[in-house]
């Protein structure tokens, strides 16, 4: 696989879980699995910075925590640390969210939140990746 087709396969997963939280969302079910769609966000979110990392050549942990994979990107592109604390909003939905022992159903406006986050870090992630979007 080459260094272009890494990164596009970061960008499609990154594209899919980012999907998949819109359109539980949109579903209008009264009952949301809201803990799910968090994660999604958080898991595009990680997806696009591995992306941009990917596109820089730059090694990179497999970990799931925003704040050190911002840390090593601001490292190649400072402008990084502008979405560093939207990020660390989303950390908490990538494991703990998951299991039982640590389990919480976010509100429906801290999912809408989540997604709204996750779509920043997307623009934000993707006018680095290819400025003349």
């Amino acid at each position: 696989m080459t260094n272009r087709d890494l990164i596009q396969a970061w960008l499609d997963k990154a594209a899919s879980d980012l999907r998949n939280a819109e359109i539980v969302l949109a579903s209008g079910n009264n009952d949301l699995p809201t803990d799910t769609v968090c994660f999604h966000c958080q898991q595009a979110a990680e997806k696009y910075l591995k992306a941009f990392l990917t596109s820089r050549n730059t090694p990179f942990p497999p970990s799931h925590n925003l704040s050190d994979l911002i840390a090593i990107a601001a490292k190649v592109n400072p402008d990084f640390a502008l979405i560093l604390e939207k990020a660390e909003s989303l950390s908490p939905y990538a494991v703990s969210i998951r299991y039982p022992d640590d389990y919480w159903m976010p509100t429906l406006s801290e999912a809408q939140e989540a997604l709204a986050t996750a779509r920043e870090i997307k623009q934000f992630i993707l006018q680095r990746l290819n400025p003349k979007r």
